[in-house]
């Protein structure tokens, strides 16, 4: 097939296989369309850390059914299947989602550009931030065990599995598991941490009064007060406060003739 350079200044022509050419010459105006689009599409490049985070959110809280990263031509690009689903999750109206980055519709999806795949990540942390601190929380957890004890891993020089050092887990730790949980704490926003946080205190210190409460009971029954012990266990029972107690309930005035009359009985005393 013969080719001719139309931007060459002498209109070169050049025998170019058929294999070669990505479209058929009679599609060559819609394939330079869909390639400007996605030229437009590539209007952010986001560093290592927010590709993870990115990456991370979407496995954690959008369906691959409503949307997922794409990672070419253009990387961290969103093909969007379900808009309305995406905006219902995210909480965002649709037209604000489509004004905050690039965009253009691909085989019936919406494609999105990088800095709109940032956006609808951030907005998925805001909508939804106790998923995300509490998946925070865990990946921590187990990220302290493995700086104490290290892990065992695959490893590249024996084809095997290895021992990790803790000095190992915890430079890798720094370098890229705590950068990406501080930004997806700031995705969450400052006052949804500082709730989650408070949250997770009073429930751990509810649970440690609680064992410290029943082994004083105990101790009071194994000398000998069990009435007293008894008394305590009742109260503490009793008295226990709940969800389902906490709010205060706005009951309306009770009509005389519903308030219940007690009738106590009294020696007359004579003046």
């Amino acid at each position: 097939m013969q080719v001719r350079f139309l931007d060459d200044p002498d209109e070169r022509t050049e025998n170019v296989p058929g294999s070669r050419l990505r479209v058929p010459w009679t599609e060559v105006a819609k394939f330079d369309a869909m390639m400007a689009n996605w030229q437009r599409l590539n209007d952010l490049d986001l560093d290592g850390t927010e590709q993870a985070g990115v990456e991370e959110i979407f496995q954690l809280l959008i369906a691959a059914e409503v949307a997922e990263v794409e990672w070419s031509p253009v990387e961290c690009a969103t093909r969007v299947s379900d808009m309305g689903q995406l905006c219902t999750l995210i909480r965002v109206p649709v037209e604000e989602v489509l004004a905050g980055a690039e965009w253009f519709n691909l085989d019936g999806d919406t494609m999105i550009s990088p800095a709109g795949t940032l956006l609808i990540a951030e907005t998925a942390c805001w909508a939804n931030p106790t998923a995300v601190l509490d998946h925070v929380i865990e990946e921590e957890t187990k990220s302290r065990h493995k700086c104490k004890h290290g892990s065992e891993r695959l490893s590249l020089s024996t084809r095997g599995r290895g021992l990790t050092t803790p000095e190992w887990e915890y430079h890798s730790y720094m370098r890229f598991d705590r950068p990406r949980h501080e930004l997806l704490r700031q995705w969450c926003g400052h006052r949804a941490v500082t709730t989650h946080e408070r949250h997770l205190a009073a429930e751990a210190e509810t649970q440690r009064l609680d064992l410290l409460v029943t082994r004083l009971i105990k101790v009071l029954e194994q000398v000998g007060e069990t009435t007293i012990a008894g008394v305590y266990a009742e109260e503490y029972d009793r008295e226990r406060i709940t969800p389902a107690t906490i709010r205060p309930v706005v009951d309306r005035p009770l009509h005389p003739s519903e308030i219940p009359v007690r009738e106590i009985r009294t020696r007359r005393r004579w003046g």
